[in-house]
C-alpha cells in the first residue's frame, strides 16, 4: 500500500493543487504540489500542523507566479 491522499489543501485556477498524504508505513506526512499530471513539489513533515503550515506559504507563491504571468 502506497501514499494516500487525506485532503486537498488548495487549489488554483491554473490546475496547480496542493495534497497532503499520508503513507501508513511511514511516520511522516507528505505535502505535494501537482499541475495536471506534474508533480512541482513535495516534501516530507514530521507532523500534519506544519505540513499544513507549510502549504499554506507554498500557495503564497505559487498564486504570485501565476498573477505575473501576462
Amino acid at each position: 500500500m502506497g501514499e494516500i491522499p487525506l485532503a486537498r489543501l488548495w487549489q488554483l485556477p491554473d490546475g496547480t493543487a496542493c495534497l497532503l498524504l499520508k503513507d501508513p508505513r511511514a511516520e511522516n506526512w507528505r505535502v505535494r504540489v501537482v499541475r495536471h499530471d506534474r508533480t512541482l513539489r513535495t516534501e516530507s513533515f514530521g507532523s500534519p500542523i506544519v505540513a499544513m503550515e507549510e502549504a499554506k506559504l507554498w500557495r503564497a507563491s505559487y498564486a504570485r507566479a501565476i498573477e505575473s504571468v501576462p
